[in-house]
C-alpha cells in the first residue's frame, strides 16, 4: 500500500469532522473495477479499478462516530481485508443487489440516519441506478443526500505521499513524451505516434491503461480533417517538415495522475512559430510563479493570467474564454482524476489552500495552430511547487 495507516486514519477523522459540520450520520462512498476513487481514498482498498467492468460495485459505510464497514464483491473479500485498514467486511455473490446494503445499515443502526452519498458535481454512484432507488425505497426514514462538496473538500488538500505519487507520475508522462519526440520523423502519423506515447508510458511505469488520455492534433490533421478539433482520435496523415504537433497525454501510478502538454515542430521551427510558444509558456511559468499563491482568490488568479495575456501583446480573442461565459478554467485539480476540482476560474471567489495540486493549461491561437503549455503544481504555505519538469520549448522532430 502506499499509504500508512496512520494517514488512512487522519482521512478517517477529516472526514468525521466535516460529516459533524454537515449534520451526516454516515458516509457511502462506491467504486468498482472500473474506477474506485473514494471508496479507494477512504478505505484503501482498490477493487482491480481501472478494468472494463462496471457490474461489481464495492461499498464502504463510515459513520461519524468512525465506525466503518465494507461491502465487497465475493472474490474481493481477502484482498479487502489484506489492504483496508476496515476490519468489518462483508461479502454479497453477483449481481449486486440493493438488499445486501439495506442489511448492513440497518446492522449499523442507521434505519433512520442521514447518509451522505456520490450525488452530486463531479461524483458518480458506482452502482445500479434502480438498486439505489430500490434502497431508498425500503427505508424510508433514512434520508439519503449529496456529499459531494464534502468529498471534495477531503480530496483536494493532498498529503505529501499523494504529492509525491503525483510528481512521480508526471515523470512517467516526460520521460515517455520525451522519448516519442526523440523517434519520430517526418513521415509518422497521429496513429504512430499514439502508439509510441503508449507504448513508452508503459515502458517507464505506467502500468494502468494510459491510452485513454492520449490526444494527439498536428497539422496534419488540419490536411485530413479540414479544421484542428482538439477532441477527436488520431488521423493516418503524415507528419510534413514544418508541421506542428501537439500531445496531451497523462500517467497512473498507484492511482494518481500526473497530466500534461508537450509541443514539437518537425524540422526548425519559424520565428513565428518559437515567438507563439514562447508566448504561451510565459503565461503559464509567469501565472505559477506570481498568482498562484495560498489565499488568491480564483478570480483573482484568473484576472492576473489576462494582464500577462496583455502585456505580451495578446488580444482579447486569445484570452476572452476565460473572462466569459461559459468561463474556461486556467487550471484544474489532479488527483485519484486526471481532471477533478477545483476548477480556477473567474466565476468562482474560492481561493488557493496549501495541499491543494493542480494543473496550470493555456493556449493561443495562430493560423489555425493551437499552442499550449502545462504544469503540474502543488500550493505550499509560501506559493507554488512545480511538480513537473519545466516546458523548455518546442521539441524538435528530425
Amino acid at each position: 500500500m502506499p499509504f500508512s495507516l496512520d494517514e488512512m486514519l487522519e482521512r478517517r477523522t477529516r472526514a468525521q469532522k466535516l460529516m459533524q459540520r454537515d449534520k451526516l450520520d454516515a458516509l457511502i462512498v462506491t467504486g468498482d473495477f472500473s474506477a474506485c476513487m473514494n471508496y479507494y481514498y477512504l478505505s484503501g482498498h482498490a477493487p482491480r479499478d481501472y478494468q472494463s467492468n462496471f457490474s461489481r460495485p464495492h461499498l464502504m459505510v463510515l459513520k461519524q462516530d468512525g465506525q466503518a464497514a465494507l461491502l465487497v464483491y465475493n472474490v474481493n473479500k481477502e484482498n479487502a481485508l489484506e489492504e483496508s485498514w476496515v476490519k468489518d467486511v462483508h461479502a454479497y455473490g453477483p449481481p449486486f443487489k440493493f438488499d445486501a446494503l439495506k442489511d448492513l445499515l440497518v446492522g449499523m443502526k442507521l434505519n433512520d440516519a442521514t447518509i451522505g452519498m456520490e450525488l452530486g458535481a463531479d461524483q458518480r454512484l458506482w452502482l445500479p441506478v434502480v438498486e439505489f432507488l430500490s434502497l431508498r425505497d425500503a427505508m424510508p426514514q433514512a434520508r439519503f443526500v449529496d456529499a459531494s462538496a464534502m468529498l471534495w473538500q477531503l480530496r483536494m488538500i493532498k498529503s505529501p505521499a499523494e504529492v509525491d505519487l503525483i510528481r512521480h507520475a508526471g515523470l512517467i508522462n516526460f520521460r515517455a513524451l520525451r522519448r516519442t519526440f526523440a523517434e519520430l520523423s517526418a513521415g509518422c502519423t497521429e496513429k504512430d505516434i499514439t502508439r509510441l506515447v503508449c507504448k513508452y508510458l508503459v515502458e517507464e511505469g505506467a502500468w494502468r491503461p494510459p491510452h485513454t488520455q492520449i490526444q494527439v492534433v498536428s497539422a496534419a490533421k488540419a490536411r485530413k480533417k479540414g479544421h484542428r478539433s482538439r477532441m477527436q482520435g488520431p488521423t493516418d496523415e503524415a507528419l510534413r517538415k514544418g508541421d506542428v504537433l501537439f500531445i496531451d497525454s497523462g500517467a497512473i501510478f498507484e492511482s494518481y495522475w500526473g497530466e500534461f502538454n508537450r509541443m514539437a515542430v518537425v524540422g526548425e521551427p519559424t520565428d513565428r512559430q518559437a515567438d507563439c510558444h514562447r508566448k504561451i509558456r510565459t503565461v503559464v511559468k509567469r501565472s505559477i510563479e506570481e498568482a498562484f499563491k495560498p489565499g488568491n482568490s480564483y478570480r483573482r488568479v484568473i484576472e492576473h493570467m489576462v494582464d500577462i495575456y496583455k502585456e505580451l501583446g495578446l488580444g482579447e480573442d486569445q484570452y476572452g474564454k476565460y473572462i466569459r461565459a461559459p468561463f474556461f478554467h486556467l487550471a484544474h485539480g489532479v488527483g485519484l482524476n486526471g481532471s477533478e476540482p477545483p476548477f480556477v476560474r473567474m466565476d468562482d471567489d474560492a481561493v488557493l489552500e496549501p495541499g491543494m495540486v493542480v494543473n496550470v493549461e493555456a493556449y493561443l491561437l495562430d493560423e489555425g495552430i493551437t499552442y499550449g503549455s502545462e504544469e503540474d503544481i502543488h500550493i505550499t504555505g509560501t506559493g507554488a511547487e512545480v511538480l513537473t519538469p519545466w516546458d523548455e520549448g518546442l521539441f524538435k522532430v528530425i
